[in-house]
């Protein structure tokens, strides 16, 4: 039987090589079958992990905690206390929300009821009586425009 490069598929891996100069896609799938390959070899002699994941891994919390002094995290529990959203204080620190909310608690800032409080279902509902879209209710109640179509939603069907 011929093997790829052989009599059967003469220039294949020629013709690979060539692309690759041309295309990033070529690119791309060269290095996942290399990647692929690699991580075959060490399956095969019994590596379970590659060295680069052992000597390097480090804690997601570590990293996060790090890149904030106590006085910005003070500076910031102070912005989420005075009412400022944790989606566009997470979104300014380029972090997550829960990322966020997790370093405010472990602050000892207290968080704010997520989800909609009884009072803002019966606001959202009163105004929805009142013929008021969907967008606009969000906008006067504090919330999202899909919580508040979610709520709807639940409530009225």
């Amino acid at each position: 039987m011929s093997t790829p490069g052989n009599d059967m598929f003469p220039g294949v891996f020629t013709l690979v090589e060539v692309l690759a100069g041309y295309s990033k896609q070529v690119h791309r799938k060269t290095d996942q079958l290399s990647t692929a390959s690699r991580a075959l070899q060490r399956l095969k002699s019994g590596e379970t992990r590659s060295r680069v994941v052992q000597g390097e891994r480090h804690s997601q919390r570590h990293r996060i905690a790090d890149r904030f002094s106590s006085e910005d995290l003070a500076v910031i529990g102070q912005r989420y206390e005075a009412g400022e959203h944790s989606t566009d204080l997470a979104k300014e620190h380029k972090i997550a929300k829960s990322t966020l909310l997790r370093l405010l608690a472990e602050q000892g800032v207290q968080t704010r009821q997520r989800g909609l409080t009884p009072e803002k279902e019966r606001e959202i509902l009163r105004l929805r009586k009142q013929g008021i879209i969907i967008r606009d209710i969000a906008k006067r109640v504090g919330c999202s425009y899909d919580t508040t179509r979610k709520f709807l939603l639940t409530a009225t069907g």
